[in-house]
């Protein structure tokens, strides 16, 4: 079975980027959870583009929702692009990507968007 989905990562200092492509689903918030686990154990801060995102289910929502730890983790992690807020689990960071270079976003920025942690759902954008 040929996957519709797969991520790329990059570290950075102490940053983990992850891009997202093709269709997230449950599958694909199983495999982005792994890597989130995977940057928390090294201590990196996540930062997740969905800009390359086809599309984005519910149930990958969900399932993210769901299964990735509810503690401190969540406040490391950024979710930015056309996807992000569809995504977006509570207790996570809607980053808007306007901060300058080498900024590490706490979300208490002045007309920061980033700290709101709020999760609207968007089916399609297009």
């Amino acid at each position: 079975m040929k996957s519709n989905f797969h991520l790329k990562t990059r570290k950075k200092n102490h940053e983990l980027h992850i891009n997202l492509h093709g269709i997230f689903d449950g599958a694909s918030a199983f495999e982005l959870i792994e890597v989130i686990r995977d940057g928390e154990k090294e201590g990196l801060s996540i930062f997740i583009d969905t800009n390359h995102l086809k599309e984005a289910y519910v149930f990958g929502k969900s399932v993210l929702d769901t299964h990735l730890p509810k503690n401190a983790l969540r406040a490391k992690v950024h979710f930015s692009g056309a996807w992000a807020e569809g995504i977006l689990p509570d207790g996570c960071i809607l980053f808007n990507g306007k901060h300058k270079k080498g900024h590490r976003c706490k979300g208490n920025c002045k007309n920061c968007k980033c700290g709101l942690g709020h999760s609207t759902f968007k089916k399609h954008l297009s």
